[in-house]
């Protein structure tokens, strides 16, 4: 072979082998846009065990016809666990006529309902006290704009609670006597929906939806000239904002 052919044969021998090789990645794809903008996170970086939690809230009443309830409380947690909990709360607050509280007498046009009618009806809550166990088994995280990533979890709570409330009285005492109800105590029980946003590793925004279930007896039930006993069930929803305590999570604690 002539030094011409051997160098023919080179040159082709390098333009097949760059044919061949790989094209680069092509730059600007959608993937490069997020990179390096959100580091990756892996298990729970926000823990709860051992620690307490203590919540500042206030809670509305969503479905009485009668009441509006707008209370301001207190709750504290201790974490069992990252998925069990135990909590104390108090909430007190005032208790007024909804717009809805209208009443139709036959024959008659209707009226907003006064005091001595709204003394027949349940509902009137001064305050509740209540134990409370939660189990949070979900921890999740959103990406916020592609920017940031927000930590929560959900959680099921269920408790035991001692309900004060305005006793329920009969047409004939509210009426013809005038008389004005006094305070009674019952026990009673919710159950409910739980949700935290954490801010930090020392705060969160805390959202709860219960049912509020308790008895009440109601002279003027139908069918019952005495009176019968009543199943109250009262919605709330309960929004605080949570410190923990101490301020980080303890050391040797798994995620």
């Amino acid at each position: 072979m002539t030094t011409a052919s051997a160098t023919r044969a080179l040159l082709a021998a390098l333009l097949l082998a760059a044919a061949a090789r790989p094209a680069p990645a092509r730059a600007g794809n959608k993937a490069d846009a997020f990179e390096g903008k959100i580091q990756p996170i892996s298990g729970q970086l926000y823990r709860k065990a051992g620690r307490f939690e203590l919540t500042p809230l206030v809670s509305l009443s969503v479905n009485d016809a009668f009441f509006s309830k707008r209370f301001g409380g207190l709750k504290a947690t201790y974490h069992l666990g990252e998925f069990w909990s135990v909590s104390a709360a108090y909430a007190t607050g005032a208790t007024t006529r909804t717009g809805s509280a209208v009443v139709c007498p036959a024959n008659q046009g209707c009226h907003p309902a006064s005091a001595a009618e709204l003394y027949q009806v349940p509902g009137r809550i001064r305050s509740v006290a209540g134990l409370e166990v939660a189990w949070a088994p979900i921890y999740g995280k959103l990406s916020v704009l592609a920017e940031r990533v927000a930590h929560f979890d959900l959680s099921l709570v269920a408790g035991a609670d001692l309900v004060s409330h305005d006793r329920v009285l009969s047409a004939d005492d509210a009426v013809r006597l005038g008389l004005v109800p006094a305070r009674a105590s019952t026990v009673g029980g919710h159950v409910g929906l739980g949700a935290r946003l954490f801010l930090s590793e020392a705060v969160a925004l805390r959202l709860e939806f219960k049912d509020l279930v308790y008895q009440v007896n109601v002279p003027n039930r139908a069918g019952s000239g005495l009176g019968a006993a009543d199943i109250q069930h009262q919605l709330f929803t309960e929004l605080g904002v949570s410190v923990f305590f101490p301020f980080t999570a303890r050391a040797g604690r798994a995620p």
